[in-house]
């Protein structure tokens, strides 16, 4: 340790020793021990602060100072506290105003279910299906109508289905006939998917056919998924209309 870091522990010691670990008083005394200078000047701090303390122990107290001095300590000590409680207590008000307020906000602004209008959708649905299908895709932006011929009255479902984490729109048909089912995914050309060159598909049971809207359809490719040979059970004229058949 050099002289000048010893005199800055030096003063360090003198007004906060507890802040002095071993790794620095170790170092400091050995170094006072070798430089006659840096002790000469801790000797002389170290008497000065003796002959201090000894002179203020000598000088009497006043009757009744050591009494005033705790009653006031204590009446600041109880200002102080009592000024910490109301900052908590206004600090505790303000974040509950704070949360109550935003939970009104939030409360507010979250949709609420309505279910008049899930009923009255429903009765639009079996009543008009044609008619609601329509409006339907009117509000996906899609055309209104599908490019086949299907019996409106076998719907049985219209929503959306997830494929590859995105949601398409879909329709199904069931047939009265058989009870096989008949979906329509509606996929449009916005560059979520690349429909470029989508192959037609067919299990014992299942078959998928594509179609490529053109005119009044264009902008959408059509993926019919249906039980059976073909898509006539699902058609309002059961003989007409057939794709890929």
């Amino acid at each position: 340790m050099e002289c000048r870091d010893a005199q800055f522990y030096l003063r360090m010691r003198r007004h906060a020793a507890y802040e002095l670990g071993p790794d620095v008083t170790a170092p400091l005394d050995e170094h006072l021990s070798a430089c006659p200078a840096c002790a000469a000047d801790a000797h002389a701090v170290s008497s000065f602060d003796r002959a201090l303390a000894s002179a203020m122990v000598a000088v009497p107290v006043p009757a009744g100072l050591r009494a005033r001095l705790k009653a006031h300590g204590a009446e600041k000590h109880g200002t102080a506290l009592r000024r910490k409680t109301y900052l908590a207590v206004a600090a505790l008000a303000a974040s509950l105003l704070f949360v109550g307020l935003g939970y009104g906000v939030f409360s507010h602004t979250r949709p609420k279910p309505d279910p008049y209008r899930f009923v009255v959708a429903l009765d639009e649905q079996l009543e008009k299906p044609e008619e609601s299908t329509q409006k339907w895709l009117v509000s996906q932006k899609l055309p209104d109508r599908l490019p086949l011929p299907f019996d409106y009255d076998l719907l049985v479902f219209r929503g959306y289905e997830k494929v590859h984490g995105m949601e398409v729109p879909v329709i199904v048909f069931r047939s009265p006939d058989d009870g096989g089912f008949a979906k329509v995914y509606l996929f449009p050309h916005d560059g979520r998917y690349d429909l470029k060159n989508l192959q037609e598909a067919q299990t014992s049971h299942t078959r998928a056919q594509v179609f490529v809207g053109q005119d009044a359809h264009r902008g959408v490719t059509y993926v019919f998924v249906h039980t059976g040979r073909d898509l006539q059970k699902f058609f309002r004229n059961r003989n007409g209309g057939v794709i890929g058949a």
